[in-house]
């Protein structure tokens, strides 16, 4: 599999959550609406049970987002795996934070993002990490965020 295509089946990956994610959400302001009107209807709106009801509906949609988000991490993991150790290869040895592929892409932009807001002056700190040549590859998508964020911190 060459670079593009692990990048391609990146992406796949990731509208594939993102769409799983849109659903999911739907379904929850669908249900708390449901919810709402049963209560307004049964004149219990003021009750409890709505309160229950509603706090329910939020753990289970948490729960179900945290799932996607997880299984969406073990999938891009794998594929890389399949790859060899990820796309960054030898090149982890050149990253001033450690590079380890069997960590999820969340712990992964985590573990790069607290590296780089410890630096004491953050523009320093993003024109670092532009210039850094193995965190797009072992970051993926989250290298934009990450850019963004220090880009926002600055201002």
């Amino acid at each position: 599999m060459t670079t593009e295509e692990l990048e391609e089946a990146i992406e796949r990956l990731i509208e594939e959550a993102n769409v799983q994610t849109a659903e999911a959400k739907a379904d929850y302001e669908r249900n708390v609406l449901d919810a709402k009107y049963g209560a307004v209807e049964r004149r219990t709106c003021r009750g409890c049970a709505l309160e229950q009801e509603l706090e329910e509906l939020r753990e289970a949609y948490d729960a179900l987002i945290l799932r996607i988000q997880k299984d969406l991490d073990e999938s891009i993991a794998a594929l890389q795996a399949e790859e060899g150790a990820g796309t960054g290869g030898e090149g982890g040895e050149d990253a001033p934070y450690n590079v380890d592929y069997t960590l999820s892409m969340r712990e992964r932009y985590i573990e790069v993002k607290e590296y780089y807001l410890g630096y004491d002056d953050l523009s320093e700190a993003l024109a670092d990490l532009k210039q850094d040549t193995v965190a797009p590859d072992y970051l993926g998508t989250y290298y934009t965020y990450l850019v963004q964020l220090l880009e926002m911190v600055q201002v």
